[in-house]
């Protein structure tokens, strides 16, 4: 029989697939990305002190009083991923594609100059933005002497099987071993075992995630004398996400005199879905026309989230293929609360001649502030989140986001754009291999006429990540995944 891996696997994988909400959920709903208008992304979401365009308004809500006519915009994002698995030495490809609305506004401006008492303009807007794309298909393959079997019968021990109590405390591992015939249980240990021999397991896993993050803005900004800009606003904010793994294991030397089985295919699949709010409020200050500053501060979120779960197995003997009967497949719901981090940002622009401009702007935020909390209308009552909460605390630390972008009028209404950002990874030093951070590349080009404008935008983003399908303690478990992230979007707006 094959040895059982540490308890603090069974912890581990627990708390991934008995009950998703950890300290991963926080980081989910709380990092979110550079996505808006073509000006904005081509510039690398670097706009904090100039304003004038929509999605300023995810930086620093005081740029929409930029405007003295009134706009509408629209923007589609075509995105395409590339995505690198590496196993033990091990490579494995994905990619996918998909085309989402990037945002949808109107600001509504007013001029309000002849009240005489210095303010100019006041706008009122809404639209929406969608700030983070879930859409990705990652996939790792190679060998490994570990097994998800024995993450299931580590997760048993202790519980015994009179009267069913196990298939009523473990559906979703132990449960799953015992009926398809993958785990056995010794009555006198009270202990689970998985049905393996001593050699090699091929493992193969693919992780289909979908759906995204967007808000749903509502504000007021307003420009006094040129010189000094205020805003406030509101967002109601739409989280969505799918995960399905296909997790299969194959036995690289079986052996029919210790165990019939050949090989299994575990399946779990989980929807997330909640509403949040947070609110912004910012300044920009001129004290001269080419020089700006801006300051903003984001609020915390606190999103209600309703997630839907279930697993599956089917087993493969030498006898035949064993499947978990209908009736008995598993099923969960859970109510929760994540609490993400507020956020501040300092913004400088420098205007060369009203012909170019360059932006640096600058955003705290700290991961470890996020929190987990049950939702007093779920079905389950209370729970602390106590453990879940320390983690987020000994996981996640501050960091200070950079992004810098330019635009250059190279001929009449004619702009090309640059943009860099450098986003250091949320994890503090030694709870991951290597803290490689996010770096986005951007350039676009765009057509500002009077009444018209149109942009297009390029941008190519890498995301590093580490994975571990079981103990995270034992090098060989790990995966290390590159997705390589493009996206292109078009821009249409009109002033009237």
């Amino acid at each position: 029989m094959k040895k059982i891996i540490s308890t603090y696997c069974m912890i581990i994988m627990s708390s991934i697939i008995i009950q998703a909400q950890n300290e991963v959920d926080v980081l989910r709903f709380s990092d979110t990305d550079i996505f808006g208008s073509a000006r904005f992304e081509s510039m690398a979401g670097s706009f904090g002190a100039l304003g004038a365009d929509f999605s300023s308004i995810q930086v620093n809500p005081a740029g929409l009083a930029r405007f003295s006519r009134s706009d509408f915009t629209v923007s589609l994002n075509n995105s395409w991923s590339n995505i690198t698995g590496v196993y033990n030495e091990t490579e494995a490809f994905e990619t996918f594609r998909s085309s989402k609305l990037g945002n949808i506004g109107m600001i509504i401006t007013r001029d309000i100059s002849n009240e005489n008492n210095g303010w100019l303009f006041r706008q009122f807007y809404f639209g929406y933005t969608r700030i983070k794309n879930f859409d990705a298909n990652y996939r790792y393959e190679g060998q490994n002497f570990n097994s998800l079997l024995d993450v299931f019968a580590n997760d048993g021990f202790g519980i015994p099987m009179d009267n069913d109590q196990i298939f009523f405390d473990r559906p979703f591992s132990t449960g799953l071993g015992l009926d398809v015939n993958a785990i056995s249980y010794d009555p006198q240990t009270v202990s689970y075992f998985p049905n393996l021999t001593s050699g090699d397991m091929y493992h193969e896993r693919i992780i289909q995630t979908r759906g995204g993050i967007g808000d749903f803005h509502f504000g007021w900004s307003q420009n006094f004398m040129n010189q000094l800009y205020v805003g406030a606003s509101g967002a109601a904010r739409r989280v969505k996400y799918t995960e399905n793994i296909t997790h299969n294991e194959v036995l690289l030397e079986p052996d029919p005199s210790i165990t019939s089985l050949q090989s299994f295919d575990y399946f779990y699949d989980q929807e997330s879905a909640g509403w949040g709010f947070h609110l912004k409020l910012g300044v920009l200050y001129l004290p001269k026309e080419e020089l700006r500053f801006g300051l903003a501060v984001e609020t915390a979120n606190q999103i209600t989230i309703t997630e839907d779960y279930s697993a599956n197995m089917i087993a493969y003997h030498d006898y035949g293929t064993v499947p978990v009967p209908e009736q008995f497949i598993p099923f969960g719901e859970y109510k929760y609360r994540v609490r993400t981090p507020g956020k501040i940002r300092g913004s400088l622009a420098y205007i060369f001649d009203m012909k170019g401009a360059l932006n640096i702007d600058i955003e705290y935020v700290n991961f470890g502030r996020g929190r987990l909390s049950s939702d007093p209308s779920g079905e389950f009552g209370f729970y602390s989140f106590q453990v879940e909460n320390q983690e987020v605390a000994n996981q996640y630390r501050a960091v200070l986001n950079t992004r810098i972008g330019a635009e250059l009028m190279v001929a009449q209404d004619i702009f090309l754009r640059a943009g860099y950002a450098l986003i250091p990874q949320a994890f503090r030093k030694d709870v991951v291999t290597e803290r490689i951070p996010r770096q986005t590349l951007a350039t676009g080009i765009g057509y500002n006429g009077k009444k018209i404008n149109l942009d297009l935008s390029y941008r190519a983003l890498n995301i590093p990540s580490e994975y571990y399908a079981f103990d995270p303690s034992q090098a060989q478990n790990r995966t290390s995944f590159s997705n390589w992230m493009q996206t292109v979007v078009v821009t249409f707006s009109t002033r009237f």
